[in-house]
């Protein structure tokens, strides 16, 4: 159409410059023809904008998949199986490390963000069949009266007043509740365990673990096959500029398949498996700090054996002081006066600080515990990484180390994605090397995928450029989806230029 539109203006202008406009009759005339034009081309305008419109309505009606709800809940309830991961203990299943530590770091933000964290630790006691009572918090008065508020429900001001009557008797009552909590935790470990262990036992009556890793599996490359291809979002991506048009015209998009694949050696399959095996590979440059630890761990494993056990002895040793210290302040002295004084004072913050060390070392120990149990010197890079993905607070801590500018949310995003990522692919690389092996990783990827006759080199594997070549791969393999769904690239561009002209 819009060479017959070119075509029909030339002509217009061939018969328009020839027109003669010497006397006034021929000047109407001319006006005459040039406004007969301007009707014919406003109605022609018209026919084109309802065109336009008719083509392009197609993309206004685009509405996402309903499959993509029904597999995420699906995937929801295979979530269950996290009860009972091997990788972590229950104090990680009650998620008593998440919420903890928000407690220990970030308790002076907001005094309403505090009480809920300290809520949902209550909640999650709950859950295991375990009810708090103020009479659990026996490391000093304070902590006992605001649970007791906290427990009973009062009003966000109640507890506002309250929290400012104790804490001036006892600035570290937050501590104190903290540890209180993980003290609570150990007297029921064995309790919570079972817990757990019934669960799973009852799960294990009508099912094998195995079946609903698969099925979880399964369903999140269905999903992502859903999503990659669903016409909705891959139209809204462009909308919304995550997707840039320049990027996927079929010139750019021929460019990249010929920086990577030798003239006929272009296929689906190996697009697909190599974006995996350098994912793969990312990780292990982009958590480096972590599987360097893991490494030192691995190699010093018998050193880990009574790490647990001896954290332990060291926070019951100073738990019964600091439980005696409390009782010792609320004893009347012959002159009937509470003592308080400045010597009981410096002796209670003394033990608390102790007790609040012990268990930070008691948190490593944890961690240290399941490495010595739930891993091997030839475990694969696999395992390593499961174990790491059910320990946060091994995580937090090994990332802040690495960059204390980062922020608990942004940390916290950062261990949910990899975490996901762990749990929902199946592995090709990192399921059959196992951490100490020495094998050289970029050479073994470059030797396998040059045989295929995919032109992958050492330098696009170094980190400066993985991430542009995972990009490149992933744009293609975008392209495909895209095409796969039915969409036209042309059709896009003419919507999107079409609305910025109406805009």
């Amino acid at each position: 159409m819009i060479e017959e539109l070119n075509s029909h203006y030339s002509e217009f202008k061939e018969v328009l410059d020839v027109l003669p406009n010497n006397t006034k009759i021929n000047i109407k005339k001319k006006l005459i023809y040039i406004d007969e034009e301007y009707k014919s081309d406003n109605d022609k305008l018209e026919l084109v904008k309802k065109e336009i419109e008719k083509r392009l309505s197609k993309f206004d009606n685009l509405k996402q998949n309903q499959m993509i709800d029904k597999i995420e809940k699906e995937i929801e309830k295979c979530n269950i199986m996290n009860e009972w991961n091997n990788y972590n203990t229950a104090y990680e299943k009650m998620h008593l490390d998440y919420y903890l530590y928000k407690l220990h770091r970030y308790y002076k933000d907001d005094l309403l963000s505090m009480n809920n964290c300290i809520k949902k630790i209550i909640e999650s006691f709950k859950r295991v069949d375990i009810i708090l009572t103020k009479e659990d918090f026996d490391f000093s008065d304070e902590a006992s009266i605001y649970i007791d508020k906290v427990i009973n429900n009062v009003t966000d001001e109640e507890l506002k007043t309250c929290f400012e009557e104790v804490y001036w008797k006892n600035a570290d009552i937050i501590k104190t509740i903290e540890i209180n909590f993980k003290s609570i935790y150990l007297k029921n470990e064995k309790k919570i365990n079972k817990y757990y262990e019934n669960r799973h036992q009852e799960f294990l009556k009508n099912h094998k673990d195995s079946e609903i890793n698969d099925i979880r599996i399964s369903l999140n490359k269905k999903l992502n096959e859903v999503l990659q291809r669903d016409q909705y979002i891959n139209f809204q991506k462009f909308v919304n500029n995550e997707y840039l048009l320049s990027d996927y015209k079929k010139t750019e998009i021929d460019k990249k398949i010929g920086i990577y694949f030798e003239n006929d050696s272009y296929s689906g399959y190996y697009l697909n498996e190599l974006y995996k095996v350098l994912n793969e590979y990312n990780i292990l440059i982009k958590y480096k700090y972590l599987f360097d630890d893991m490494k030192t761990k691995l190699q010093s494993k018998d050193t880990l054996k009574s790490s647990k056990t001896n954290a332990l002895k060291n926070i019951q040793k100073d738990e019964n002081t600091l439980k005696k210290l409390a009782k010792e302040k609320n004893k009347k002295s012959l002159f009937g006066k509470k003592k308080n004084d400045d010597k009981w004072l410096f002796k209670y913050k003394e033990v608390l600080n102790n007790v609040i060390k012990e268990y930070d070392e008691f948190d490593n120990s944890l961690f240290e515990d399941l490495v010595f149990n739930k891993l091997k010197e030839d475990s694969k890079i696999e395992e390593i990484l499961r174990l790491i993905t059910s320990n946060y607070l091994y995580f937090v801590n090994k990332t802040y180390e690495q960059d204390d500018t980062k922020s608990i949310n942004d940390i916290t995003n950062l261990f949910e994605d990899l975490k996901n990522y762990t749990n929902n692919n199946e592995f090709i690389l990192l399921n059959n090397v196992a951490l100490l092996d020495e094998k050289q990783m970029k050479e073994l990827i470059v030797n396998k995928y040059n045989l295929e006759h995919i032109n992958i080199t050492i330098d696009s594997l170094i980190p400066d450029n993985i991430e542009k070549t995972i990009s490149d791969l992933k744009t293609i393999i975008n392209y495909e989806n895209i095409i796969a769904s039915g969409i036209n690239i042309d059709d896009i561009s003419l919507y999107l230029d079409y609305k910025k002209m109406n805009s």
